[in-house]
């Protein structure tokens, strides 16, 4: 599967973004389409690639920097909240301005937010790293999805296809030599985003065209700050809802988040040139591209944090086992992007992919329903596989639509609107996950425990035991630690399964969804 390596044209379908130049590149003309499309998937792994690193790095960081409990959680979203309050508007800059330009920018941003971070004496200039990062990430993600529309307008599914796959590819790579680096210094570990940061400037200048809208639509600064609010209210709500949702820090950012977004649809309906027109999503394949990117970040979400803690406290695997158990999903994830791309040469159809991707999603998360104290790591890996291939094929699929239903004016904008619903879904599978399986732990827990014959006192005493990791000399000098081991075990299984049951059930509905949009209908 490749590009041809001549000029890619300058009009996609609907009309390309294109203008006039004095220099370098004519707007919408790649000279080199393989090398270009190179240069926009180095831009966009930094996203998949900080998100990993910094999950590592942070606990290293907070133990140097005597993070309290509030700052460690502050930290941990801090890039995420700056992506999801920026995207949009930086997407519509690109419009505005150059998307191109933008992009190169936003690299820029990832280099300095990353020193930064690396050098921060403390926790103030450690958090202004990550907020930099952030807003960085939002651009080099979005920008080059868009792009793709600019360099290979006539081959957008092979194009998406190779963007996919290579993401995917490159992120374990640098996964595993910023884990190394992060296990001699953790400062290091904040340098890779960098590194690729100062690469995707220099491509991006190189290989990539000019790209902008021909008619500079209104600033709507009404509407960017509304949907600003709407994500970073939802998101950091919902991030803190594991522990309760009838909270004031989960109800009062969630309720103000949910009556932003209500605002922004409204204005955004009754503003004559919005950021994000709504209406565009009334075209069914946009709409069905729009749930099928709720389902795999939500499978996502769901896979690889409840996988990770059920191997970790019923199989005692060691993260770096959680690690390695879950390598056949990124692995399936490549070929994923890389199969939609060539089934999309022979003529599939992008809304039977996403169908398609959308059933191995939910048939996936069926399969970890099986998953038990005693399930062979085999059973495992088929979902994983099946999961991971389904999502790419799913994503890579669903992202031509992104990419090729807006007018020319608003590309930047509504493929930034991908990654901030996929972030929104994210957050909130993780925490929906968290609170079926706990709510289900501790009813199962109390009814194993009374069955051990033990009274409401004795089993807040037992409980004790886990959450303050200290055990009696009696307890352990008879047989009643272990029977309350293998009753937590018991418990925390069926929580699980039942927290992956109504997961599978979700990704059917959302299938249904779907399909209601995406299916093919009989000629008029």
């Amino acid at each position: 599967m490749s590009l041809p390596s001549g000029p890619s044209g300058t009009g996609a379908p609907a009309g390309n973004a294109g203008g006039t130049t004095t220099g370098g590149l004519p707007d919408g003309v790649a000279r080199r389409p393989g090398l270009a499309i190179l240069a926009l998937t180095v831009a966009g792994v930094a996203q998949a690639a900080d998100v990993s690193l910094h999950n590592t790095a942070i606990a290293s960081a907070a133990a140097e920097f005597g993070m309290s409990a509030t700052q460690r959680s502050i930290a941990a979203s801090a890039a995420t909240l700056a992506l999801a309050a920026s995207i949009l508007t930086i997407g519509t800059i690109g419009d505005r301005y150059g998307r191109r330009l933008t992009l190169m920018w936003c690299a820029v941003a990832l280099v300095v937010g990353g020193v930064v971070t690396a050098m921060a004496p403390g926790f103030g200039v450690y958090l202004t790293g990550r907020v930099i990062s952030g807003i960085g990430l939002a651009g080099t993600l979005a920008l080059s999805m868009a792009l793709i529309r600019t360099v290979a307008p006539d081959h957008i599914p092979s194009a998406m296809s190779l963007y996919f796959t290579g993401q995917v590819g490159f992120t374990l790579p640098l996964t595993i030599l910023g884990g190394w680096l992060i296990g001699v210094d953790w400062r290091l570990g904040y340098l890779v985003v960098p590194v690729v940061g100062a690469l995707a400037f220099v491509l991006n200048m190189v290989f990539v065209p000019r790209s902008r809208a021909v008619h500079r639509r209104k600033a709507d600064p009404v509407g960017l700050l509304l949907v600003a609010v709407a994500l970073v209210g939802i998101i950091w709500g919902v991030s803190d809802a594991s522990n309760g949702w009838l909270t004031a820090r989960v109800l009062v950012p969630v309720l103000l988040g949910v009556a932003a977004l209500v605002a922004f649809l409204w204005w955004e309906t009754h503003h004559d040139e919005p950021a994000l027109p709504v209406h565009l999503f009334k075209d069914r394949n946009l709409a069905g591209a729009l749930t099928a990117d709720v389902s795999f970040n939500m499978w996502q979400a769901v896979m690889v944090l409840q996988l990770s803690l059920l191997w970790q406290y019923v199989y005692r695997y060691t993260p770096l086992d959680v690690t390695l158990g879950q390598l056949p999903a990124s692995l399936a994830m490549v070929l994923g992007a890389f199969a939609a791309g060539r089934l999309a040469a022979r003529g599939r159809r992008p809304q039977t992919l996403v169908l398609l991707g959308l059933a191995g999603v939910a048939i996936s998360m069926y399969l970890f329903v099986l998953g038990g104290s005693s399930t062979p790591y085999w059973v495992f890996a088929v979902s994983l596989v099946l999961g991971g291939f389904s999502r790419m094929l799913t994503e890579t699929a669903a992202g031509e639509f992104f990419v090729e239903v807006p007018p020319p004016d608003l590309v930047g904008a509504t493929v930034a609107s991908k990654p901030a619903i996929g972030q929104a879904s994210f957050a909130l599978a993780s925490a929906l996950s968290s609170t079926f399986l706990y709510a289900g732990l501790g009813r199962g827990l109390s009814d194993r425990l009374a069955e051990l014959g033990l009274t409401p006192a004795q089993q807040s005493m037992v409980v004790g035991w886990f959450s303050d990791d200290e055990v009696p000399a009696w307890a352990r000098d008879n047989d009643l630690f272990d029977q309350v081991v293998a009753a937590s075990q018991e418990a925390y299984v069926d929580a699980y399964r039942l927290t992956m049951l109504v997961f599978a059930v979700l990704f059917t509905l959302l299938f249904g969804l779907a399909w209601r949009f995406l299916r093919r209908r009989p000629a008029a």
